[in-house]
């Protein structure tokens, strides 16, 4: 394929006159001077209306340019050259004007043949050149006699040879350079907004371009009337001049979509052309000679050229539409369903447009039917998907109330207990991305002693938040009427255990701490094992056999232990979120590692001892999302501060 670098050559103005102007340079010399073909031969001039279209003023210009060099090298004196590349320029930069601005149906686009609307379009805009170019050539002949011109304007007749080198050439040129440069992605120059005095319809201007142009095509067949003829060449020269100065209100995007089916097809015809010819060039002689016998044998190479051309392209034109309906038009149909199918609103029509395919017994039957069966399934897939979004927006709702919910119960001062200094408390969690029922909570009830609790309940969402409410409710309140903390679990967990239809359960870890004496009585429902830290030792765990959790059954009896803690003691509590934090490949964080971490940093601040443990957490998951909460509480007992309370 072409480089990156070639293609940006041929987005610069001067590398587009350089090039037109020396491939002018090398034809002018092969038809003007050798006379590859014969002296009628001026496939050269086709080449202007060709660079015209493709590279716009630049591409017209630079033909301009080798075409005045390429005469003046023959030694033909001025004016004529200078006639010549004004001319000539004119004509290349109209092509260009009429490709935009006529002829057109919905979108404008870059030249491609990959439709027969564009070819004909391509062929109408040659032949619509080719009589522009003669009324031009006409008027010029009759008003420089000096330039050794035999044609005057009142004896003018239709010239042939100008008129079948245009056609024949531009579209051999035309289908040949225009589907290679689209073929090769090769950029090809698109007009911007031009604003002139002179706007007037285009359509108003290419009606009486078309009927100037059929009257020079069958004029014979009207009138022969030398006054009508001269009429008629100055309606073309004039409306073409209008044409060219009109204003130019077209913004074109170049386009970057691969070559189609019938692009190569072009190409496969144009081979078969330049074969057929080749191999029967002598057939096609005597064919011609057969029809008319007495024309002029110098006519003979340019007329088999035309007609075999004329003829091929009438041919691949039926072909070609045979294979838009059959093949592309389908295929186009289809990408453009599965382009806009999100952009429409009414999908269900968009997509059934392809059903009309669906009979064809071949290939493109069976392609239709499979996208109207894909189409079926991912309209019922995105049914069932806003079905799902929706009951996703509201799990996310309920999460988000839960969340609310669990937050918003969980005392944050946790200086309003600690001012006389006995005892320090601090407590932390960090919701999981699926909402569960991890709670602590700490009061006092006398002057004495303080309460705490740490929890964790079983479930996520809604109904555990509420089962975790519940619970800390009647803790506290029957705390109060309760010195006898198995007494206070076994109240709590038959009232937990009524009216549960979700069957959730919760482990506790309740507490008792006597600022006085630093007796502390606890009872253990199924929880985790807490870390206690006495005098200046390490922590170390507290091993008592959990009873069963709340909730789960009726009338169980909780067993209630002692202990006793020193000035400077601390008890430290969590749930399972924080032994069973993982990033899926580490495994479980673990009780052995927490017991380290804590002890790393034992004779820090109680929230600088959860922080550590905290970072640690994160760092052997990796920051990754945990789906559990993470609850951590600690106590430090101070001893008895007299006269503070």
């Amino acid at each position: 394929m072409v480089t990156s670098r070639i293609k940006k050559l041929f987005t610069k103005k001067w590398f587009i006159i350089l090039f037109t102007f020396a491939v002018e340079l090398i034809f002018n010399y092969l038809f003007e001077v050798q006379h590859i073909g014969g002296y009628y031969i001026y496939a050269d001039i086709a080449l202007g209306p060709i660079f015209g279209l493709m590279f716009g003023p630049m591409g017209a210009l630079g033909f301009a340019l080798g075409t005045l060099v390429g005469e003046l090298a023959e030694g033909i004196g001025l004016p004529a050259p200078f006639i010549d590349f004004i001319i000539t320029f004119f004509i290349s930069a109209l092509t260009y004007r009429l490709w935009y601005t006529t002829f057109n149906r919905g979108k404008k686009d870059t030249p491609r043949f990959n439709s027969t609307y564009n070819i004909i379009k391509f062929l109408s805009i040659t032949i619509l050149i080719s009589i522009v170019y003669f009324s031009f050539l006409v008027i010029s002949f009759s008003l420089f006699h000096n330039l050794n011109y035999s044609y005057s304007i009142s004896d003018v007749d239709f010239n042939v040879p100008y008129m079948l080198n245009i056609i024949t050439f531009t579209i051999i040129f035309g289908l040949l350079l225009i589907s290679s440069f689209n073929i090769l992605k090769i950029p090809l120059q698109t007009p911007k907004k031009r604003i002139s005095k002179i706007n007037i319809n285009q359509n108003y201007l290419l009606a009486i371009l078309l009927i100037c142009t059929s009257y020079f095509l069958f004029k014979e067949l009207i009138m022969n009337i030398k006054s009508v003829r001269h009429f008629f060449i100055f309606v073309t020269i004039i409306t073409s001049i209008l044409l060219y100065l009109n204003t130019f209100d077209v913004t074109v995007e170049p386009t970057n979509d691969n070559y189609s089916i019938i692009e190569e097809m072009i190409l496969v015809f144009l081979a078969i052309i330049t074969l057929t010819i080749v191999l029967n060039f002598n057939y096609f002689n005597i064919l011609i000679l057969s029809y008319v016998p007495k024309i002029d044998p110098s006519y003979q190479i340019l007329i088999i050229l035309s007609f075999t051309s004329v003829f091929i392209l009438l041919v691949s034109l039926i072909y070609i539409r045979f294979v838009e309906k059959t093949i592309t038009n389908p295929l186009y149909d289809m990408i453009n369903t599965a382009d806009n199918y999100f952009k429409t609103k009414n999908k269900v029509e968009s997509v059934y447009k392809l059903k009309k395919y669906i009979t064809n017994d071949d290939s493109i039957g069976l392609l239709a039917n499979s996208f109207v069966t894909l189409y079926d399934k991912i309209r019922t897939n995105l049914n069932q998907l806003q079905v799902t979004t929706s009951e996703k927006e509201k799990f996310k709702t309920e999460f988000d109330v839960a969340s609310q919910i669990q937050s918003n119960m969980l005392p944050k001062n946790f200086d309003e207990l600690t001012d006389n200094e006995s005892f320090e408390i601090y407590a932390y969690m960090k919701p999981a991305s699926e909402v569960g029922g991890d709670f602590y909570d700490y009061f006092k009830i006398d002057e004495d002693h303080v309460y705490f609790v740490i929890g964790d309940v079983s479930g996520k969402g809604i109904p555990s938040t509420l089962f975790m409410v519940k619970t800390m409710y009647l803790i506290e309140n029957h705390a109060k009427f309760n010195e006898d903390l198995s007494q206070v679990l076994e109240k709590v967990n038959n009232l937990a255990y009524e009216r549960n239809d979700e069957e959730l359960f919760v482990t506790i870890w309740l507490g008792k701490l006597n600022f006085k004496t630093g007796k502390l009585s606890y009872v253990n429902a199924g929880h985790n094992q807490p870390l206690v830290k006495h005098d200046s030792n390490n922590f170390e765990y507290l091993k008592t056999h959990p009873n069963l959790v709340i909730g789960g059954m009726e009338d169980i009896q909780y067993n209630e232990h002692e202990i006793n803690l020193n000035a400077g003691d601390m008890i430290f509590l969590y749930t399972d979120g924080v032994t069973e934090a993982n990033d899926n490949y580490n495994g479980f964080y673990g009780e052995n590692r927490l017991k380290e971490t804590i002890n790393n940093n034992k004779n820090k601040k109680l929230n600088d001892i959860i922080n550590e443990i905290t970072e640690d957490i994160d760092k052997f998951c990796n920051n990754s999302e945990q789906y559990d909460d993470i609850t951590m509480l600690i106590i430090k007992y101070n001893g008895w501060v007299e006269n503070e309370l």
